[in-house]
């Protein structure tokens, strides 16, 4: 199996080893890492520049956790709990994030092209103005989301969407 890296610094041995302890727990399955988030809710999850483009985690329970400048690329996202997460930075590009929860979750910087996320199961998103700051989008994607709004009865929201530069 491939071994994960952090291109984070850390400031301590302390953080070292808390930050190496995720690494190894992730690397054990979405159960392993989901049973310490529960045992352990007053630790944040530390994956910080961590490369998990293509794994398989579906059902993953990591609410609040630093995920900042991780690339879960092509991540099996589906019904994951990522609520309060920090997703800056993130790569996210071509993950199924089908029915997944992100409430509070900050996506500042974030590459979001190509995400999945399936009309039978939408995620939970909440919409802030700084949570997407610098945020890459798919023209594709931006039309779904202005589709999933013009579901409403009362109005309709018309868009014009050029590419700039």
């Amino acid at each position: 199996m491939e071994h994960l890296t952090s291109n984070i610094c850390p400031e301590s041995k302390e953080d070292q080893m808390a930050n190496q302890q995720h690494l190894q727990l992730i690397e054990s399955g979405v159960e392993a890492i989901n049973a310490f988030a529960a045992e352990h809710s007053d630790v944040t999850i530390d994956l910080s520049g961590v490369d998990l483009s293509g794994r398989n985690l579906r059902g993953l329970r990591l609410q609040g956790a630093n995920l900042e400048g991780a690339s879960l690329e092509r991540c099996d996202l589906q019904r994951a709990l990522l609520n309060g997460a920090n997703l800056r930075k993130a790569n996210l590009r071509g993950a199924d994030c089908s029915g997944a929860s992100f409430h509070r979750a900050s996506f500042e910087g974030a590459d979001l092209r190509d995400v999945r996320f399936e009309d039978e199961f939408p995620p939970r998103l909440c919409i802030h103005e700084s949570s997407f700051d610098g945020v890459r989008w798919s023209r594709e994607r931006i039309e779904q989301y202005l589709a999933i709004l013009n579901r409403n009865q009362d109005w309709e929201v018309r868009w014009e969407i050029v590419a700039r530069g």
